[in-house]
């Protein structure tokens, strides 16, 4: 059997078509063949898929818990509940987009397999016909990766909108800024990750594992270098026992060992997957054990004797 259209993104329902200029994008949740038949995607999603949508439900859950941390009071420990609210508002999110994609009402999901990264911009891909005419042919070649990550940002903001307030009025007894100021900054992070995820969604699906792993080593760098001891035992208790900087620490260490599971095939080697586990402290230790040697004063002090 001959291919029917031309390019690589156009399709037809059925094989008895013969006219090229008879070729258009499948419908939703359908891809063509290499004989440009649209078929439906029935496959199952594969671990890297499912991974890369956990990065994309970390990301908004950590954006969600800088903006608590930044614009609420950091010694109450009842805004706690404020970062009880974004784990339920990311959850409810990320279950609603589930049940909406197809298998509907299912936590299921059946996709089209990536092949390459230009499936995810066949924008760019649709063919010339007889030298005047192009065929637009584009559409979700990566389905559902591209789609349910745009609902699960648009769910976001209703549930936001209606498990915030519950919990600020509930639960703490200045309202106003403190909580209030979360929502506004979402109201602003979430349009941006829209927008970032409408134009690098591609690049991001295959570099999101070192994404991750580097933003979790320079923040934990950022975050331990708040601390003004030397001594590596002292700057070891103070930021472990601090129940907001251990709270942190975890934070990283969920993303870096999250990093270093979507680099590897996750149940293929389980004595591999333990031992790169054991790595997820060493950045940490690392400082802790190197801090007094980049201490300013230290380099202050040896820069003073060259001079």
């Amino acid at each position: 059997m001959m291919k029917l259209c031309p390019g690589s993104y156009c399709g037809v329902g059925d094989a008895s078509v013969t006219d090229i200029r008879n070729c258009s994008a499948c419908l939703w949740g359908y891809r063509p063949t290499k004989y440009s038949i649209c078929e439906k995607c029935v496959n199952a999603m594969p671990v890297y898929d499912w991974m890369y949508l956990g990065f994309m439900l970390l990301i908004s859950f950590v954006l969600h818990s800088i903006a608590i941390d930044v614009q609420t009071n950091r010694k109450s420990r009842r805004m706690l509940w404020m970062y009880l609210s974004a784990v339920l508002e990311t959850v409810a999110a990320a279950v609603c987009s589930l049940l909406l994609v197809r298998p509907v009402g299912s936590l299921e999901l059946q996709s089209c397999t990536v092949e390459s990264i230009q499936d995810w911009y066949p924008v760019f891909f649709n063919p010339l016909i007889f030298y005047t005419t192009r065929l637009n042919c584009t559409q979700e070649m990566v389905y559902p990766l591209y789609t349910i990550v745009m609902i699960f940002y648009a769910l976001q903001v209703p549930a936001m909108l209606l498990l915030r307030p519950i919990f600020s009025h509930r639960l703490l007894s200045k309202q106003g800024v403190d909580t209030c100021g979360p929502i506004y900054s979402a109201l602003y992070f979430l349009p941006i990750m829209v927008l970032v995820h409408s134009i690098a969604a591609g690049i991001l699906y295959y570099c999101y594992p070192y994404v991750t792993l580097l933003i979790s080593g320079i923040s934990l760098a950022i975050h331990v270098s708040q601390y003004d001891e030397e001594n590596a035992l002292e700057l070891l208790l103070k930021s472990l026992y601090d129940g907001r900087s251990f709270a942190i620490l975890t934070l990283h260490w969920l993303l870096h060992a999250f990093g270093i599971l979507a680099l590897i095939d996750i149940g293929s080697n389980v004595v591999l997957t333990g031992c790169l586990m054991l790595l997820v402290p060493v950045p940490y230790l690392l400082y802790i054990l190197t801090a007094k040697h980049t201490c300013p004063r230290r380099i202050d002090a040896v820069l003073a004797l060259t001079s």
